[in-house]
């Protein structure tokens, strides 16, 4: 067993040649490249960001959605690790870790100091029964499934935790950054949907449901303390809503757009444009339980039923077109997959008559968060191929409830952000019922692979084979575009569809 110092690991996992790592402090902060850092920095100021999407609850250990994780990792909860914008795993609660030349075993040493919101002692029981819980049988947990290979922990000592996997896991330290790894005390007492009990820099404070959500500054944090005395997420109905708050200063960061969004402060010299990158794609789902998108010929007959790239302008152009789930720039993406089922109404409609199919009728259930639009440019398009497409919009508590956790849908469109997501095809339980043997296989070589480019190298079979099989269509990825009123930085401009660490945020007095 070896210990390297000052390795940030990526956050697609650690080459398993055993070896083990030191990462750098959590002190170091993600990359942000958003405006230059203010000057003399008012830590008394309120920071408001607009989003459009509220979360259901506020309990990271069963409440599922992007919202949620958008308010709570890292500000509120915090794991052992810490992923950064650019995709580094660094230290959070473990401040290194060891792992076993098998790769079975990772030995973390967590931080001394820490406390629970509650005032109680952060140590190795709180990490044993947050892991325990999250990977047992009948786990409400929403990252339950990323702890498939955890087969137990044990406390060496108050600051010490052995974790043994069932089998080598190349995404584990990764895992330890989400949901399934967010730290709250053995003996927790608190309810986390009406306040926190995180270890994080901020706590929460008043929800004021379909409006904002106050995080307030922790100042028995034990790292640096946040930038700012709070910062209130604020959301809206729309993006219209959204951006007028902007421009009002109602509030000072806008963290979604479209067409009219960038349009409109392209030309308001008092809003800041940033640009950075994401991992998020905009997926046309199927329920394979539907004995008629069980058929391959139909799911493929979808997809080149729909112009991509058309809707892409439709839309204003702020997106990239992609084949699978993966974005340019990830190690295993391929040019290649934007050729697989290309536009060709033609051969969709052959396909349906190969199939067997006629004037079938499919439902869309969409939550109502997501642009009308789009939903109805897929409507107009498989009208031409034959399809008969009902739209059926609703609340995103419903969504989850009747289509995610329900499986009553035929299609549904849904912009994933986690960037292991391409993964979920090998788990036949996932909303979206999808069982392959092959996608399982190609997946589970890469999780268990001995090197990162032979990980790199079966996701991309696993990209290519689900693309291939059709298995879902891939809309589009969008580009992360962040708005903000002079006089703030420090706020993340990278992947803040999932994560949106806002301790870094600074206000000028």
């Amino acid at each position: 067993m070896k210990r390297f110092a000052g390795v940030a690991l990526l956050v697609a996992g650690l080459a398993l040649s055993g070896c083990s790592t030191n990462p750098p402090s959590n002190e170091a902060s993600s990359s942000a490249s958003g405006p230059a850092p203010v000057q003399n920095a008012n830590p008394d100021a309120s920071v408001h960001v607009g989003f459009i999407l509220e979360p259901t609850g506020l309990d990271p250990t069963s409440v599922s959605g992007a919202a949620l994780d958008q308010l709570v990792i890292d500000n509120v909860y915090e794991g052992l690790t810490r992923r950064a914008e650019n995709g580094d795993i660094l230290p959070a609660l473990a401040t290194s870790w060891d792992i076993s030349e098998d790769g079975l075993s990772y030995t973390f040493h967590l931080r001394e100091g820490v406390k629970f919101h509650d005032g109680s002692d952060f140590d190795a029981a709180d990490v044993v029964a947050t892991l325990e819980a999250s990977a047992a049988e009948g786990s409400k947990n929403p990252d339950h499934k990323l702890m498939r290979t955890f087969k137990s922990a044990q406390a060496s000592d108050p600051h010490t935790v052995v974790v043994t996997l069932s089998e080598p896991n190349m995404n584990f330290l990764d895992s330890m950054s989400t949901d399934a790894a967010m730290m709250v005390p053995s003996d927790n007492t608190v309810d986390l949907n009406k306040e926190s009990n995180g270890t994080g820099p901020f706590t929460i404070g008043e929800w004021k449901t379909g409006s904002t959500i106050t995080l307030e500054r922790n100042d028995n944090y034990w790292g640096d303390p946040a930038g700012t005395k709070e910062v209130v997420y604020h959301y809206y109905a729309d993006q219209t809503a959204a951006a007028n708050a902007l421009a009002s200063g109602q509030i000072d960061i806008l963290t979604t757009q479209n067409t009219d969004t960038v349009e409109r402060f392209a030309a308001d010299p008092a809003i800041i444009t940033s640009q950075g990158t994401e991992t998020s794609w905009m997926t046309l789902g199927f329920n394979h339980s539907n004995p008629t998108l069980a058929n391959k010929d139909v799911r493929t007959a979808i997809r080149k039923g729909i112009d991509k790239d058309g809707l892409i302008t439709a839309l204003g152009g702020n997106m990239v077109r992609v084949g699978s789930m993966v974005s340019p720039g990830m190690a295993w993406w391929s040019d290649s997959l934007n050729d697989i089922d290309s536009y060709d109404p033609q051969a969709a409609r052959e396909l349906l008559n190969k199939a067997g199919v006629e004037n079938l009728s499919l439902n869309l259930r969409v939550a109502n968060n997501y642009d009308s639009a789009i939903s109805e440019y897929v409507a107009a398009q498989l009208k031409e191929i034959g399809i008969n497409v009902t739209i059926d919009r609703m609340e995103f508590s419903s969504w989850l409830d009747e289509v995610y956790r329900g499986g009553n849908y035929d299609m549904t469109m849904v912009l994933h952000v986690d960037p292991w997501t391409l993964t979920y095809y090998s788990n036949p339980s996932y909303y979206w019922h999808y069982d392959s043997a092959q996608a399982q296989q190609l997946n589970k070589e890469a999780m268990t692979a001995s090197s990162l480019a032979e990980r790199d190298k079966k996701l991309g079979e696993l990209a290519t084979f689900v693309s291939e099989d059709a298995a879902s269509d891939w809309l589009y990825s969008p580009k992360a575009i962040i708005f903000s009123r002079e006089g703030v930085s420090g706020f993340p401009t990278n992947r803040t569809g999932s994560r949106f660490y806002a301790a870094d945020i600074q206000v000028a007095r």
